[in-house]
């Protein structure tokens, strides 16, 4: 069975699949551009053999990074269910392209003059969001010289250092390790995946004067801080709007959808917001849904809108209308 598992991690590598996704007892799917498919004559996994492919893992849920399987590295995420184990693996490109090369927007670029802050990068689950985050980073990094903290756990992709410091014997927890850091000095904090545990320590660092950057699962950039204030109790939530309204310096958010042009399976679509006075304005008194109105009135200032961004998508031949719609948020924009 472990033949067969690898068998399919290089099928989805050969028709550049961005997950395979894996269920006992069930068929398995590969995600391809975005969408889930079901995969021709795939064997049914056995129970028991995720397991024995993966071997010893912590819990009944989590992420490692496993392989080489198929001459890949490769994230796995793997959860207990009812009726059986499942798994999601996502292959690892062997370094973590430069950040220039990303075909981001050119606005993207006035992140590398950000030096304090928090900056978050956000999307869907295969969004690309951790390539961009680390890339971030990465360039941060190699283009002088910072006092860093890489508290990514899951270190899909190296950091490129540079001639900057990386404080290494830090100990305990996240927000133990930040404390230790912030009074060394530190400029930078690269923490990967947001966890709610870790958001006052990641608040006071970037209001301290530390650049703090995280990658967080949501579609746009309401979304993305309401995901940041989800597990706040309410007691606490007028700090922590008043404290990320200050410490905010701009969300991205990134989506990947199929790609109508021959030859390229996926191109992405982005979303852009800067902490102007208005929108630290509207996510202090909690009206962060209005964030939108603002990101659309400040395409100056280089915001840009999720419709906005598949509008021009649409007009540049890069998607198909149809495609577009699924993610607008209002379709009236696409024109």
């Amino acid at each position: 069975m472990a033949t067969e598992i690898e068998s399919l991690l290089e099928y989805v590598l050969n028709i550049g699949g961005s997950e395979l996704i894996v269920a006992e007892g069930s068929l398995s799917a590969v995600r391809l551009s975005g969408k889930v498919c079901g995969i021709p004559d795939a064997p049914e996994i056995k129970l028991g053999a995720l397991r024995d492919f993966l071997g010893a893992v912590d819990g009944e849920s989590g992420t490692i990074v496993g392989g080489p399987w198929a001459n890949t590295k490769w994230r796995v995420r793997y959860f207990r269910e009812a009726h059986g184990n499942s798994a999601v693996f996502r292959p690892l490109l062997s370094e973590c392209p430069q950040f220039g090369d990303l075909g981001a927007p050119q606005s993207l670029r006035n992140l590398l003059g950000i030096n304090s802050g928090l900056v978050v990068f956000a999307g869907p689950a295969c969004s690309g969001k951790t390539t961009t985050a680390t890339a971030y980073v990465s360039a941060l990094c190699e283009s002088g010289v910072l006092r860093a903290s890489l508290l990514d756990e899951a270190r899909e992709y190296p950091v490129k250092i540079g001639n900057s410091l990386v404080f290494e014997n830090s100990v305990g927890t996240v927000p133990s390790k930040m404390e230790q850091a912030l009074r060394s000095g530190c400029d930078l904090f690269w923490m990967g995946d947001f966890d709610s545990e870790n958001l006052m320590p990641m608040l006071r660092a970037a209001n301290a004067g530390s650049l703090v950057v995280c990658t967080i699962t949501a579609g746009n950039s309401v979304g993305a801080i309401d995901a940041l204030l989800a597990a706040v109790p309410s007691e606490s939530r007028a700090l922590a709007r008043t404290m990320l309204a200050s410490a905010l310096k701009a969300i991205v958010v990134q989506r990947l959808l199929p790609s109508a042009a021959e030859g390229n399976p996926a191109v992405s679509a982005w979303e852009i917001l800067f902490n102007s006075q208005n929108a630290a304005t509207f996510i202090r008194s909690g009206e962060y849904f209005k964030l939108p109105s603002v990101i659309a009135a400040s395409a100056a200032d280089g915001m840009l809108l999720m419709d906005d961004c598949l509008a021009e998508l649409i007009r540049s031949g890069f998607v198909t209308r149809e495609e577009a719609e699924r993610y607008a948020s209002n379709v009236a924009r696409l024109g």
